[in-house]
C-alpha cells in the first residue's frame, strides 16, 4: 500500500508517499481501506514534534510512528477472527489518537475504540471532518454527572470542538449560551444555542448570568 511517511520531525517537506507494507489486524481488530482522512492539529503537532513535551510521546530524536492520522472513514476490508462488531463491507468512521495511522490506504483499528459505523447521510468526506472536535468535546462532556436543564456556556462556538460542543450539549438537554462573532450567529443558532453573546458587541465575562458549566 501506499502512506503518508515521515522519518524526522520538521515542516510539511519532510513527508513522502511510499509504499510499505499493508498492516494484518490482530484478533481484536479490524482492517479499514481509508477513503477519507484530515490533517488536524494532533498532526501537525506530531510531524514537528512541538511543544517539545510532545517527543516523550512520539520518539525523543525521531518519531517511533512513521505515518500520521487521526480521522477516517472508509469501508471495513477484514476483521480478526475475535471481532464481532463489524464486518467486512462495513463504511465506517473513527478517531484513533493514540496509534494514528489514517493517512495511508489501509489501516487497523481495535474494535473497542472510537470506530462506528457511517449515517447514511453522510459522505466519506463529510463523516472524517465531523470526529476531530466531536472527540474532544465529547470527552469534555462526559466528565461532567449531567447537563439536563443545565446552563451551559461555550466559548469559541464556531470551531470544531466548540461547535460539536454545542450540538452535543443540545443533545443532553442543555440551555446552551454560545459566544461567537456577528457572522455566525445564524451559524450558532442553528446549532441549538439559546442564547447567543456576540463577542464583538458585548464580554461575555461581565454578565450576571450564573452558569453550571
Amino acid at each position: 500500500m501506499q502512506a503518508s511517511i515521515y522519518t524526522v520531525y520538521g515542516p510539511p517537506e519532510v513527508l513522502k508517499v511510499l509504499k510499505t507494507e499493508r498492516p494484518v489486524p490482530q484478533n481484536h481488530e479490524v482492517l479499514i481501506r481509508v477513503h477519507a482522512a484530515t490533517v488536524n492539529r494532533t498532526d501537525c503537532a506530531m510531524l514537528r514534534a512541538k511543544p517539545f513535551i510532545m517527543r516523550f510521546f512520539t520518539g525523543l530524536f525521531n518519531p517511533k510512528n512513521h505515518i500520521l492520522g487521526t480521522d477516517f472513514a472508509g469501508v471495513v476490508a477484514k476483521v480478526g477472527e475475535d471481532v464481532t462488531a463489524f464486518k467486512p463491507g462495513d463504511k465506517v468512521f473513527g478517531f484513533e489518537d493514540t496509534g494514528l495511522s489514517s493517512h495511508a490506504e489501509f489501516m487497523c483499528i481495535n474494535q473497542a475504540k472510537a470506530i462506528a459505523i457511517i449515517p447514511d447521510n453522510l459522505s466519506f468526506e463529510e463523516a472524517a471532518a465531523s470526529l476531530e472536535g466531536s472527540h474532544y468535546a465529547l470527552n469534555m462532556i462526559n466528565k461532567v454527572d449531567h447537563l439536563k436543564d443545565k446552563n451551559v456556556l461555550i466559548n469559541g462556538a464556531t470551531g470544531a470542538i466548540g461547535s460539536a460542543a454545542v450540538q452535543l450539549s443540545k443533545f443532553y438537554g442543555a440551555n446552551i449560551t454560545a459566544v461567537c462573532n456577528t457572522k455566525n450567529i445564524e451559524l450558532v443558532e442553528s446549532l441549538g444555542a439559546n442564547t447567543i453573546i456576540d463577542f464583538s458587541q458585548e464580554d461575555f465575562t461581565q454578565i450576571d448570568t450564573k452558569f453550571h458549566y
